[in-house]
């Protein structure tokens, strides 16, 4: 089975697909099926609740709302999972399938075309964290992905900018994406459907966007030091939710812009998606760990195979945070098809780039515009910068309480830091025979009038 999920051959015979039905059946039996559903149990409740005229929210105000067993989505949301609920207890395992479906169509749309791919988005500990809640970031993911396959088609790639960003609110930067790429018919039909939802929802409601919006904030409030988040984080270390919310999205503000400039000099819009995802991570202030699956999109975009990024991300997945409840068979069934899909790529890096060649014997071309020592020395950097940063966060939370909530979501700051740098260093600007718009190209020519410097 992993002999043909590592084969990175772009063919589709059957035995590939077999073998990842069967590694689809493992992380089931082994992951999903022994623990509850939370999120979509919350989902099927509210699609219960409208379709019989209910109200699917809790009362405004009260503990309900961060109980973690409340609905706190957008209203019609609320709607789609009205069919499901009439499915009883079979539902909630309907909708992981259904997300599964959603993970490895996403996966496609992102340009995957080989067996270990799907099976490494697969086995990443957020990706089975989050098909073990039923929650909606594979849904997400699979918005986000064909946002960008179809991003040069305006009404298309503005309704699914609508979608997922009325879906949760913290995307809501990926409508600066549009904007800043020049995409202004798809900005401003994404514009257009994100008023037309909300005005749709103020209409039919039982909560008003002004109520819901307030049951948000007291959400963010309790859930912010519990999850990954930048503001959780500086929260735990004592600063104040207030200005911890404003330094996160200052801190997301620099991240973005620093992508765009790097995108004003290489033309290459993969470095402003994957800083747009990141910004709004970084800006967010509940961020779960199943919310890091939306990482992989950038990742696949820039790499679409094997490659050791994705490799990375699903291996310090499992470092940062393990699917929950996961005994001793689950460490062990994790490690072995992790370090299997790994392999691969853990052998290429050890042989070298000399290796890796040009089969004439020539110079590897290089990946990107930034040369591989300056690479090294920033990377370098990076990595003291960070480690004296960790030190003095957890120092901080210690004086504070308990340094143990930090340390999960200092290191989800990394990832989404990291992933951000990786797309920085590979931008570069594109060949003129490389770019048409209307075929599904990772660049994108600037248009007249606002030439890269």
């Amino acid at each position: 089975m992993l002999r043909a999920l590592q084969d990175t051959r772009p063919r589709s015979g059957l035995f590939p697909a077999v073998a990842l039905a069967a590694l689809v059946t493992v992380i089931w039996t082994v992951y999903i099926a022994p623990l509850p559903h939370y999120d979509v149990e919350v989902f099927l409740r509210a699609g219960a609740a409208v379709g019989h005229g209910h109200d699917p929210y809790p009362p405004p105000g009260s503990a309900e709302v961060y109980s973690g067993f409340a609905y706190v989505y957008p209203y019609l949301m609320a709607f789609g999972f009205v069919p499901l609920a009439w499915l009883g207890r079979l539902g909630a395992s309907v909708f992981i399938a259904l997300s599964t479906g959603a993970l490895f169509g996403g996966t496609r749309l992102a340009g995957a075309r080989d067996g270990r791919t799907y099976a490494l988005v697969a086995m990443a500990s957020c990706t089975i964290t989050g098909l073990q809640m039923g929650t909606l970031n594979a849904v997400l993911f699979l918005g986000l992905a064909a946002l960008w396959r179809y991003r040069e088609r305006p009404v298309a790639a503005g309704l699914l900018a609508a979608a997922v960003i009325y879906a949760k609110l913290f995307l809501a930067p990926i409508w600066l994406w549009l904007v800043l790429t020049r995409r202004m018919r798809a900005g401003a039909v994404a514009a257009a459907g994100i008023v037309v939802l909300f005005g749709v929802a103020e209409a039919t409601s039982p909560v008003g966007t002004h109520t819901y919006l307030s049951m948000l904030t007291v959400l963010a409030r309790k859930e912010a030091p519990l999850g990954l988040s930048l503001t959780g984080l500086l929260v735990n270390t004592g600063v104040g939710f207030g200005v911890a919310t404003w330094a996160a999205r200052t801190v997301a503000a620099g991240l973005l812009a620093a992508c765009w400039l790097r995108f004003r000099r290489t033309a290459d819009e993969r470095v402003l998606y994957a800083g747009t995802l990141a910004a709004a991570l970084v800006a967010s202030p509940i961020v779960w760990s199943h919310y890091l699956l939306l990482l992989i999109v950038p990742l696949l975009v820039s790499a679409p195979g094997p490659g050791t990024s994705l490799t990375a991300f699903t291996v310090l997945s499992w470092f940062v945070v393990t699917p929950h409840r996961t005994d001793l068979t689950g460490f062990v069934v994790g490690g072995v098809v992790v370090g299997l899909l790994a392999a691969p790529s853990l052998v290429r890096v050890v042989r070298g780039p000399a290796r890796r060649g040009s089969p004439a014997g020539g110079p590897v071309p290089p990946r990107s515009s930034m040369t591989t020592a300056a690479f090294a020395m920033t990377t370098a950097a990076f990595g003291i910068a960070a480690l004296a940063t960790g030190v003095a966060v957890k120092l901080l939370a210690t004086a504070h309480g308990d340094p143990g909530r930090v340390v999960g979501a200092y290191c989800a700051l990394l990832g989404v830091l990291t992933v951000s740098w990786w797309s920085l260093a590979q931008g570069r600007r594109p060949t003129p025979a490389a770019v048409p718009l209307d075929t599904d190209h990772s660049t994108r020519p600037v248009p007249t009038g606002g030439t890269a410097t």
